[in-house]
């Protein structure tokens, strides 16, 4: 090792695709997509850009796959948080496990919530995928009489069911930028933030 820099290891190894897909999301959390160069990723990783270009097509599919990983990987999270049984209980346990998970894996965090503008259209299609497919599954934390105690109609009751739905998620997304570092909620306390969180979400939810 010369001049202090660490070694340029063989781009053939197995695990150096996942090592530069880790050393993306450092970078990519760190710089945004536009800023970023296969060059940046490739010094993070600790190997030459053509290592890169080994295992990827260039910088968009390297984001693309990025933020795949970083979804999958949320994904798993609220799967574990579910509980057995009624599935109605299981909404401020997923808020938890997903405050938890971006509190240990805050680069992965702004990949999904704050680095998509200016990236591709792969990446802005995965963001909105991930978004209905949440929306689809909080359906089951509705209580299934809380629409029809207020409201007559079962079309308006389905249709405020749907809005209560799509405003949960809009909310749980939309917070977790703001309060990242240099979010307009970055100086607020934690704690308290996340216990605004579960109330507020309750509330939508009539679950409270």
């Amino acid at each position: 090792m010369a001049g202090g820099l660490p070694a340029k290891l063989p781009a053939h190894r197995p695990s150096r695709r996942q090592e530069i897909i880790d050393a993306a999301i450092k970078v990519f959390a760190r710089t945004g997509f536009v800023e970023t160069s296969v060059q940046d990723v490739a010094e993070e990783a600790g190997v030459v850009p053509t290592a890169v270009y080994y295992h990827f097509a260039g910088k968009d599919e390297l984001f693309d796959v990025a933020l795949q990983s970083v979804i999958v990987e949320l994904d798993d999270v609220v799967e574990n948080a579910r509980p057995e049984g009624d599935q109605r209980e299981a909404l401020p346990l997923i808020i938890d496990a997903v405050w938890d998970w971006i509190e240990s894996r805050p680069d992965h965090a702004r990949i999904l919530y704050s680095h998509l503008p200016g990236a591709t259209k792969q990446a802005q299609l995965l963001r909105v995928q991930f978004e209905e497919k949440h929306i689809e599954r909080a359906f089951v934390y509705v209580r299934q009489d809380a629409g029809q105690r207020r409201l007559r109609s079962a079309t308006a009751a389905h249709a405020a069911t749907r809005l209560s739905v799509r405003t949960l998620i809009s909310l749980l997304i939309a917070i977790h930028p703001m309060r990242l570092d240099g979010g307009p909620l970055s100086r607020r306390s934690p704690r308290a933030l996340r216990a605004a969180l579960q109330e507020v979400s309750l509330r939508i939810m009539a679950l409270d």
